[in-house]
This record gives structure tokens, sequence and C-alpha cells, in this order.
């Protein structure tokens, strides 16, 4: 699996207007592949939509692609969606080592924060070890939702992308306290890293994660 994630950066306070203007389309666009989730920023860059769709490989996201935007509807991309248009992006990313796939729609949260760290180049099989030894204790206080690395596809190459889903706000500061209260996480001392950034970002009313 891939998976493609887009930014899309709206005029200020367009933001619901964008998002209204999704869901009306959403129903046509899901007829050719499903929506993985889609997010507003709440902290972080704001008046930023996010969203994610899997795909089995790029060949099969390049034909659903033209294949949705060619739908006799005329409703992908959301018609009106350009007026309120600043800067698109878009991150082609493989799936970590143990992030289980996304497999329909799923209540996990009402916050969901993505946290995007630029890599040491060559730090990456030592970072998925280190990982992968340790991730079972951290999602035992909360889901990890994805994580991914990206391919250097359409985007910036060693970027590492995680997302975990929260109840609240509160619930977040009080899990990140206590797992590194505990020694749980995070699992080294930064040395893979050269820049960390993180978005916490409130579902659609349509998203699949919710």
């Amino acid at each position: 699996m891939i998976y493609d994630l887009r930014t899309y950066t709206l005029k200020p306070r367009s933001v619901p207007q964008a998002l209204e203007l999704f869901g009306r389309s959403m129903p046509i666009r899901q007829r050719y592949s499903p929506l993985g989730g889609m997010f507003s920023t709440e902290v972080g860059p704001l008046n930023q939509i996010v969203h994610i769709w899997p795909y089995k490989d790029l060949a099969a996201l390049e034909r659903i692609r033209d294949e949705a935007a060619s739908d006799p509807s005329r409703m992908w991309p959301p018609p009106g969606l350009r007026e309120h248009m600043v800067i698109q992006q878009s991150e082609i990313l493989a799936p970590a080592p143990f992030m289980a796939p996304w497999e329909g729609p799923q209540h996990l949260g009402n916050i969901y924060e993505l946290r995007i760290y630029d890599l040491v180049p060559g730090s990456r099989m030592e970072l998925m070890k280190n990982w992968s030894a340790r991730i079972d204790a951290r999602r035992a206080y909360s889901p990890l939702v994805g994580c991914w690395l990206s391919t250097g596809v359409g985007g910036v190459g060693n970027q590492l992308f995680h997302l975990w889903a929260y109840g609240s706000f509160e619930e977040r500061l009080r899990i990140r306290e206590e797992t590194i209260a505990q020694g749980v996480w995070p699992v080294d001392d930064g040395r893979h890293y050269i820049r960390q950034q993180n978005k916490l970002l409130i579902p659609a009313p349509f998203s699949p994660l919710h």
C-alpha cells in the first residue's frame, strides 16, 4: 500500500466552506476509492485541510485520480474549491513495518495529532528498528492511527509522518506527560531527527477517521 497525504492551504476563514464543498462531492469520489481521513488544522499551520487516501500502488493512484476527474457529474475536484485555494501539497508515503492497514471507518478519537520529522540521512533503518521495539508500549496509551516514511515522490525525502488519536486536548497532554515520566516514549535522544513539526487536527464531519 501507499498513502497520498494531501495538504491544502486555504484562504483565511474559508475552511468551513471548503469542507462543505468536499462533503457534497465525496459520495462521487468514493465510488472510485475510499477516503482514509480528512481533517482541518486547529493548532499549528492554520487554514489547512489534510486528507489521506490509501492506494494499492502508484499505478492505481494515477488511474483512480484520472477516473474520478473524468466522472460525468463533474463533481471532482469539488466545484468552487479553487477560489478558496492558496497552496496544494501532496506527499506519497509508504507505511512503516508496524503500521496496521486502514480498513473502513473507525472512531479513534476527537483530536488527531500529525507529527512530521525530518530525518538524518541514512537513519531510517535504525529508527524503524527502535520504533518497532517500543511502539506497542506506546500504543497502549492511545491509538497510533498511521506511521509512514516519505517515498520522495511528490514531496521531500527523508521524512517520518505519524498520526495519533486522542479523546481531547487534555487527554493528549496527560498521555504525553505519562509516557515521558514512565520512560515509554520517546524512544531515543533525538539524534535521528533534524527538525520536528506537529499539527493538531479536527476530523471533518464525513471523515472515516473520527
